[in-house]
């Protein structure tokens, strides 16, 4: 579903917002509160959950974050994840996490990664499918959703509206995806990339998107004008601010950071590379 837009007009695009206001005479607010979350969720589950409504936390410069339990991790690329706490588990929903935000001219934008843990078996498969269409997302597997036991699924999603606009007139797009076994671990001074258009489908690539080493501190991004922007590492649980450069930890995702940068002008990506 790489590419495909989706309003925050929608009428379906309340579950979020719904679920926390639902729950906002319960818990205080402050981090998200997961069990009232959950509750809500199972009672109402015939109402849709969707990835724009997000954006009202995303884009408030919260963490964005709807479930705090660690997804299984690892210390070695080759070793499988290990599995989390039997009630830590909810494969229903995902774990959030906000990489940046900011503005541009009069564009207001985001992105954020949304982390799904792996089921043990059939029943909890069957259960994060049908959470992950209530997103209005589809995990890349052959759509069987045994395909998903034991392997983990993220989704990259960026937001973007005019400058002033409400949060539910933003737009949302999903960069990347992927479902699997072994999350990225890239080494050494690896670089991977996703260019993106700061707002829409087309046009220059004045937002980058990517993944480095855990122990890259500093990635410099370079524009076709000439000019760099370099994005320093985040030390976790960090406020986060507006910015147009950033690296970041993503909860769920231990074998790699996230990293972000936003073109200073009308220039479009060139290169990128770790420098420290």
């Amino acid at each position: 579903m790489t590419g495909v837009d989706r309003n925050g007009r929608d009428a379906a695009q309340e579950r979020i917002s719904s679920l926390l206001a639902e729950t906002a005479n319960e818990v205080e607010t402050g981090v998200a509160p997961v069990d009232a979350v959950v509750r809500a969720g199972r009672r109402h589950r015939a109402r849709r959950r969707t990835a724009t409504a997000v954006a009202a936390v995303v884009l408030a410069g919260t963490t964005g974050t709807l479930a705090l339990t660690s997804l299984p991790g690892g210390n070695g690329s080759s070793a499988p994840a290990k599995p989390a706490p039997a009630d830590e588990r909810r494969v229903f929903l995902p774990q959030i996490s906000q990489v940046a935000f900011g503005t541009a001219g009069d564009v207001r934008w985001g992105v954020n990664v949304q982390v799904w843990p792996a089921p043990y078996d059939k029943a909890e498969a069957v259960e994060q499918t049908e959470a992950m269409a209530d997103w209005g997302l589809t995990p890349t597997t052959s759509g069987n959703p045994s395909d998903l036991v034991g392997r983990t699924s993220y989704f990259v999603i960026r937001f973007y509206g005019p400058e002033g606009a409400t949060n539910d007139e933003l737009t949302s797009r999903l960069v990347d995806s992927d479902t699997t076994s072994r999350l990225p671990w890239p080494k050494g001074t690896e670089v991977k990339v996703l260019p993106q258009p700061l707002t829409g489908e087309d046009g220059p690539h004045r937002l980058v998107i990517g993944t480095v080493p855990t122990t890259a501190k500093q990635v410099a991004c370079h524009w076709k004008d000439g000019t760099t922007t370099l994005a320093d590492r985040a030390p976790d649980n960090t406020p986060l601010r507006d910015t147009n450069a950033v690296i970041r930890s993503v909860r769920g995702f231990p074998t790699a950071n996230w990293f972000v940068c936003a073109a200073p002008g009308s220039a479009a990506y060139e290169s990128a590379e770790v420098v420290k």
